[in-house]
């Protein structure tokens, strides 16, 4: 017993008092899926891949990437978060067993965007909810940025075939 205390204590100092959403998005997330992610403040997708791309009534975008090659072709010059990101991935097409997932939002600088749950909506289908942090309330800007949210994905069942993704109730499907 005192053992998981102190192992509880030092995960609560590490994670700086955030040990329930790691708790939460552990226990919302498929025990055979590896997920990884980070934030990126901005677009760091090229023209075609990048929600810009879209109508201007379209808020919410997801663009999937099995090789390093097809991830590398996407991302823009200087960005080396997300360089870093794709490098550090071994993909599916490549041998390995990864793919990256770019789900993007035109909403307000404020906002940021947070891996909310994953769950299975079939044999080779995902669901991804990402949840809006920073802000309360409705979002709305005249003026909208992009936010983007990187994923990597690592499934013991084999690469997913179909992922939605879903931020603030808008949808947005990819086939992998």
């Amino acid at each position: 017993m005192k053992r998981r205390a102190a192992v509880a204590g030092i995960l609560g100092v590490a994670s700086a008092g955030c040990t329930d959403r790691l708790h939460d998005l552990a226990a919302s997330t498929p025990r055979d899926l590896a997920v990884r992610s980070r934030y990126v403040d901005g677009n760091p997708l090229v023209e075609g891949q990048s929600v810009r791309s879209l109508p201007e009534e379209l808020v919410t975008h997801a663009a999937s990437f099995r090789s390093k090659s097809e991830a590398k072709a996407a991302v823009l010059p200087g960005q080396p978060e997300t360089m870093a990101f794709v490098e550090e991935t071994s993909f599916v097409d490549d041998g390995g067993g990864s793919v990256i997932v770019a789900a993007q939002r035109l909403t307000a600088p404020e906002v940021e965007l947070r891996l909310g749950s994953i769950s299975r909506t079939g044999e080779r289908s995902l669901r991804i909810a990402v949840d809006i942090a920073g802000v309360r309330g409705e979002v709305e800007t005249d003026d909208p940025v992009v936010k983007t949210l990187l994923l990597r994905l690592t499934d013991e069942r084999g690469p997913p075939e179909r992922i939605i993704v879903s931020i603030e109730g808008d949808r947005a499907g990819v086939t992998v």
